[in-house]
């Protein structure tokens, strides 16, 4: 779209990705403050959308937004949240339509208060639901996680209903969001939300595994609180960001992600 993109990069395999992808690596972490701080005091936009997989995700997203927003001397900064923070609901909800979070996840509303709340620059708050596309996303952990049990599993009747997204037609939501004038909390997701059932019957094919219910109970000692997670609906409306002239095209074209999941071309067989 014509902008000058950097992108973090940890290593040199993930500077080649950045680099083929048409743009420049910046090597540092979310740890590295320094390095952060420099990248965002040369950029008229950030888009964060990085994080780290382990307890300490908190207090490192805290301390590397800080410093990024801080650094930031004009434009926008960008930050990325998640479906929970919507309330649990069977129809999509608005941005506003947002109930309390469990302990584990409570941060997540202060993340978004720290961007919203920053004066001198543009607080934009991006929730994505389940992100899906190019053989990548936890879509892809679905599936491996198929493979090693030799058994898709959903939770009770399996009625309970998320929203979806393809990772390209998220990337110009970023993009559409950080080149207009808006602030405040967006969501996007696809206009259909998709049964639990229907994914993980999908994903038992990508899997070539046999598909079956089990309960909460028995789902919550195997896998913790993530089998909780996908006992609820979270049902999105990006109607707020459809109105900037936003749409979904590349998961459109591909059934969405239960088509993405059945295309050898999105790399999940």
């Amino acid at each position: 779209r014509g902008h000058r993109v950097r992108g973090l990069a940890r290593s040199d395999q993930a500077a080649d990705r950045v680099r083929s992808s048409g743009a420049e690596p910046v090597f540092g972490s979310l740890r590295e403050l320094d390095r952060l701080t420099a990248a965002a005091r040369e950029a008229d936009v950030v888009i964060h959308t990085a994080a780290t997989q382990d307890l300490e995700r908190p207090t490192v997203d805290a301390a590397a937004v800080t410093a990024m927003r801080g650094a930031l001397e004009r434009g926008a900064f960008i930050t990325t949240t998640g479906a929970p923070v919507a309330r649990s609901s069977r129809p999509p909800v608005k941005e506003e339509d947002t109930g309390e979070l469990p302990p584990a996840l409570s941060w997540l509303t202060r993340a978004e208060a720290r961007v919203l709340g920053a004066e001198h620059v543009r607080g934009v708050v991006v929730r994505p639901p389940i992100v899906y596309g190019d053989g990548a996303g936890p879509i892809a952990g679905m599936v491996q996680r198929a493979r090693a049990e030799e058994i898709s599993r959903y939770i009770g009747d399996g009625e309970n209903r998320w929203s979806t997204v393809h990772v390209r037609d998220l990337a110009v939501a970023y993009s559409l969001l950080a080149e207009s004038n808006e602030r405040g909390v967006f969501h996007v997701a696809e206009r259909e939300p998709v049964a639990m059932k229907q994914l993980f019957s999908a994903i038992g094919e990508a899997a070539y595994v046999a598909v079956k219910s089990w309960s909460l109970e028995r789902a919550s000692a195997e896998h913790g609180p993530m089998a909780g997670f996908l006992a609820l609906d979270a049902a999105l409306d990006a109607g707020k960001l459809r109105s900037l002239g936003w749409e979904t095209r590349f998961g459109d074209a591909l059934g969405g992600v239960c088509g993405a999941l059945g295309n050898p071309a999105q790399r999940y067989r």
